[in-house]
């Protein structure tokens, strides 16, 4: 793997990778999966000697789970004759290793830093690593799979493992690399099965099988079998590597000599040498299809990643205006600021109040049909005492005639048993005109508080007086509307109505009791007679007037000067107040969601930027 063999591949292919190591420093995978390859592999599988062979570092090796935190494994090829270059990242550690040997210890220490003494932990440790004799590459190592813990290790620890390994393979924009050891039966092995579960066409899964010079003599035609998808079929295929073995490490042989050693096995093997000139073995071939298989699952991602940054950058400049944007720190700019929010606050009750919705009120801040509905049952609330007045009007004017009579002959009309029936029955209607207007008022207090809510969410303070102006308000214009309610039915106990249109309605009741024939009036006296169809006629008309009056005063004092009172009111609060800057401080929690609105979406747009070149 001399620079040769890659730098065939640096113009085209390093800066895509690049690209996604620059969106994954600026933390974009935790706002969407990013294009990766994710290495698993059961315990013992050669999982580690793979990375090592890619990567040239030494990686925690042992008995039982040596890797206990994701590793991302950032490769870069560098010039020839350059020097070895390592970083190591995790939490807000940051080292820089001189050595390969350096790698191993340190990576130890991070896992003990993050996962303890034997657990396990998701969150990443980032090596990156730059020689001339590293692929251009991006690996995430997750650890392997194990099914009895050993020692100390908690007894769920397999699945905790299979969990976070998911996590990442789960990922459409994941591709899988599966380690298998070619000396174990290949359906047992548990990383493939994962692998099979999440991708079932094998569409994103490579396979890698290690340690051929360790299988039995005469089974070379399994692997082979194995290979050729003959086995378990992979759409990407396989490839058959030899790692460096025991005696290799303990005599400390090179990595350039180890991959010497690899190419001599598979020439020197009559079964493996075909597989050689297909490109389905050796490291050299694997490191290049890796990084192949890399770029192009960039290219095909890229399209819905810009797609879905752009929808998140509209989604959270959409919370930020909702917010009402940052506080200005110029005095003067301030007291606009918050005049401009009082404003456009009272403006959206004005047009609360003239019924224009918003697409997204809900139904408890539509005022409009909360009064359609209450004015609806006001309506036949009086329509059916209307009804039960004239089905009852008889005995009224018996009952009156009875306890009222003087000195008069009979035949006389009484006409101020006539007022005494028809200011008696209009009064009855007073307390459910005033019960109607508490509930109107009720509903417009709670609409202006929740608007309130909405527009100054962050600034509890500037709530709180905004809702005791609301108060105040409500009230006051919940007296006038009593007050206007109680002088229309005094003045409906004065019992007038134009004459014309009382003798119209009078000849219209006439009319349709003839046609009728109402047996109860015809049986009375004609006195009665008379009596009932006269209420009957001005009880219609004093109804006709409430059903119009009522609504008409709950909507011009509680919608229509309420909303202009609330404007004068709330410029009152603001001309007045001592301490603008205290009206609108914010609270820690909104302040901390501004703050981390504003980081992402400065992340966000960074990483559009990025995108925009490619």
């Amino acid at each position: 793997m001399a620079n040769l063999l890659y730098e065939e591949y640096e113009e085209k292919i390093r800066p895509y990778i690049d690209l996604i190591d620059s969106l994954r420093k600026l933390g974009l995978n935790k706002d969407l999966p990013l294009p990766t390859i994710a290495v698993i592999g059961d315990q013992s599988s050669g999982k580690s000697s793979v990375l090592e062979m890619l990567s040239e570092v030494a990686l925690p090796r042992g008995t039982g789970i040596v890797t206990r935190c994701p590793l991302e494994l950032k490769m870069k090829n560098g010039t020839m004759g350059s020097q070895w270059k390592g970083q190591l990242n995790y939490g807000d550690v940051s080292l820089t290793l001189n050595t390969p040997q350096d790698v191993e210890e340190e990576i130890k220490k991070a896992q003990r830093h993050l996962a303890g003494k034997t657990g396990i932990c998701s969150e990443l440790i980032s090596l990156q690593v730059e020689s001339p004799c590293a692929p251009n590459l991006t690996l995430i190592d997750l650890p392997g799979i194990i099914r009895v813990p050993i020692g100390n290790q908690p007894q769920d620890i397999g699945n905790m493992i299979k969990k976070l390994i998911h996590t990442y393979i789960g990922k459409e924009e994941t591709i899988i690399l599966v380690v298998i050891a070619c000396n174990v039966d290949i359906a047992t092995t548990e990383a493939l099965k994962m692998a099979q579960k999440v991708d079932p066409k094998g569409d994103r899964t490579l396979g890698v099988l290690t340690k051929p010079d360790l299988i039995d003599p005469d089974t070379e035609k399994d692997i082979l079998k194995i290979i050729n998808n003959q086995m378990v079929p992979l759409r990407k295929g396989y490839v058959l590597i030899k790692c460096r073995g025991q005696h290799d490490l303990i005599a400390n042989t090179s990595l350039a000599n180890a991959l010497e050693k690899e190419i001599a096995f598979f020439n020197d093997n009559v079964h493996f040498r075909p597989l050689l000139e297909k490109q389905m073995a050796s490291f050299q071939h694997l490191s290049s299809r890796l990084t192949n298989e890399l770029v192009l699952q960039i290219r095909k991602c890229l399209p819905a990643i810009q797609e879905k940054i752009g929808s998140k950058i509209n989604e959270m400049v959409k919370q930020l205006d909702k917010m009402g944007g940052a506080i200005p720190e110029d005095p003067k700019v301030r007291v606009h600021d918050l005049t401009r929010r009082i404003l456009a606050y009272c403006d959206e009750i004005i047009t609360l109040a003239m019924g224009e919705y918003k697409k997204d009120y809900s139904i408890d801040v539509k005022l409009h049909d909360f009064a359609r509905e209450k004015f609806a049952e006001w309506y036949k609330k009086l329509d059916g005492v209307k009804i039960g007045f004239n089905e009852g009007a008889i005995n009224l004017v018996k009952h009156h005639e009875k306890n009222s009579k003087g000195r008069e002959l009979p035949g006389f009309t009484k006409y101020r048993i006539f007022e005494a029936i028809i200011r008696e029955q209009i009064q009855e209607l007073l307390e459910p005109s005033l019960e109607m207007l508490n509930e109107f008022s009720a509903k417009v207090e709670t609409a202006c508080n929740t608007l309130a809510f909405q527009h100054f969410s962050s600034f509890p303070l500037l709530v709180s007086e905004i809702q005791i102006k609301i108060a105040e308000v409500c009230h006051k214009m919940e007296r006038k509307a009593e007050e206007i309610l109680k002088t229309n039915f005094k003045m409906e106990a004065m019992v007038y109505a134009p004459d014309e249109m009382y003798s119209y309605k009078l000849m219209e009741f006439q009319s349709r009791g003839q046609q009728k024939g109402n047996n109860s009036v015809a049986n009375s006296n004609l006195d009665a007679q008379a009596m009932v169809i006269h209420l009957h006629t001005y009880y219609q008309i004093a109804i006709d007037r409430l059903v119009q009056m009522v609504p008409m005063v709950l909507r011009y004092y509680l919608l229509q000067e309420l909303s202009v009172q609330m404007k004068v009111e709330l410029a009152q609060l603001l001309f007045h107040s001592k301490d603008v800057d205290v009206l609108i401080q914010e609270n820690d929690e909104t302040a901390e969601k501004r703050r981390e609105l504003k980081d992402n979406l400065d992340r966000l747009t960074q990483a559009r930027n990025l995108l925009m070149n490619y």
